[in-house]
């Protein structure tokens, strides 16, 4: 009987430790999924961070309606452009030469006080004004541009505008979309003021009433160039803010009207007015971090996560079963073989295979319970014809690297002990 247990016990070397590329393949699940979480987390962090401000026609704006893409256009072809939102600045700024003031909008937020002192600077060093549809702010600016309130409330305007005009600009744009809004000279046959792309389409008729006189020259792009009046320097009006949009810059001919409009000085001023007594609020702690700390600190979440998942996982409750279970052989060595499989415990499995094959032929060959493992290895060599060295190798030495190589041990083991009668 000792010899059965010396054999069962037996092991040709200890059980290998599961390998390290195991223990990552089966992490392998979860470290993706954080490193897809690290970088969704970044690239959203990277694509809303420093977008700058969102309000409409603002320069510095990315959103469809702003035009931080014009702005950015004019600097790539050599315009010196200045932007800000401080009065201050702006009044300063338009007093260099060779300057264009731009007011997108927001002009009506401007006092009379804020816009002669415009006027004053603008005059004194014979610089120019563009706004984009002010509406009737402009007669602020000028008494010689005002809203054309004489179309009939019934007009269908045609949804693309034709130059119809002399100016060079306009007619290298050629077409543009047609905007909500049309303007015109306050007084029939001003001398130095050019009209374009006036409403074309059914129902467009100039009624009676309005301020302005039927048959004055009238568009959506208004050019005057001043005669030393109330508007005593250069205006441009351009009557469709959607030309100017980061959206809209691109279509019909509106970058080449707008570039060519705001590019004849070397400076351009853009203005953005705000409310009066609009104050910016105290920055608050997060705005003194940087975006990439809040990204990492962001991704450690669902690390955290993945960390408790892992350490607090448990097996469920016990299950309660009446005893003595039984289990079936076919499942215990199906379950066996599986576990060293999923392990690559070669040399466990060989070890298992040798033991039950040892067993099997201690047996056959009736060997002595007090036989040791040299009498066994003799007794197989003498029943086989075998020599004594490849059947010590086949039965105790051999230590699988591969799966082929388990395969040709496991075959010549199989082979040997089906020589044993």
């Amino acid at each position: 009987m000792s010899a059965l247990i010396d054999v069962a016990t037996r092991g040709t070397r200890a059980s290998a430790a599961v390998p390290v590329t195991a223990r990552l393949r089966s992490a392998g699940v979860w470290i993706v999924a954080a490193v897809v979480i690290l970088i969704t987390v970044i690239a959203t962090m990277l694509m809303t961070s420093d977008r700058g401000s969102q309000l409409p026609l603002h320069y510095d704006s990315t959103a469809r309606d702003g035009m931080k893409a014009m702005v950015e256009t004019l600097r790539d072809h050599g315009v010196d452009v200045t932007t800000t939102e401080d009065f201050d600045t702006a009044h300063k700024a338009s007093g260099q030469p060779e300057t264009t003031l731009l007011i997108p909008t927001k002009a009506d937020l401007l006092s009379q006080g804020d816009i002669d002192g415009f006027r004053s600077q603008l005059a004194a060093n014979d610089n120019r004004l563009a706004l984009i549809d002010p509406g009737y702010t402009v007669q602020g600016f000028t008494n010689r541009i005002t809203v054309d309130d004489s179309v009939s409330p019934l007009a269908t305007p045609e949804k693309i505008s034709q130059a119809d005009c002399d100016v060079p600009a306009a007619q290298a744009a050629g077409s543009v979309e047609t905007g909500d809004t049309e303007y015109a000279e306050a007084r029939k046959g001003t001398e130095g003021l050019s009209t374009c792309y006036p409403f074309t389409g059914p129902g467009v008729t100039q009624i009676d009433g309005g301020e302005v006189t039927p048959g004055s020259a009238r568009g959506q792009l208004i050019v005057d160039e001043g005669d030393g009046g109330k508007g005593g320097f250069p205006i441009t009006v351009l009557g469709n803010p959607d030309w100017v949009t980061n959206a809209g810059i691109d279509d019909e001919g509106h970058a080449s009207l707008v570039l060519s409009q705001l590019s004849q000085t070397d400076h351009l001023v853009v203005y953005y007015p705000t409310e009066s007594g609009e104050f910016e609020s105290p920055p608050s702690t997060l705005d003194y971090v940087p975006s990439w700390f809040i990204a990492g600190a962001l991704w450690l979440v669902p690390c955290v996560f993945i960390l408790l998942l892992i350490l607090g996982r448990r097996f469920g409750p016990l299950a309660i079963e009446r005893l003595p279970v039984i289990v079936p052989a076919v499942e215990t060595v199906h379950g066996r073989a599986a576990l060293a499989a999923r392990s690559h415990d070669r040399t466990g499995a060989l070890h298992t295979l040798r033991t039950g094959s040892l067993l099997r032929i201690v047996k056959r060959l009736a060997l002595s319970p007090e036989a040791g493992h040299r009498d066994i290895i003799a007794g197989i060599a003498n029943a086989t014809g075998r020599d004594p060295a490849q059947v010590e190798w086949v039965f105790s030495s051999a230590t699988p690297r591969t799966d082929s190589e388990l395969q040709k041990i496991v075959h010549l083991l199989t082979l040997i002990e089906s020589e044993i009668s």
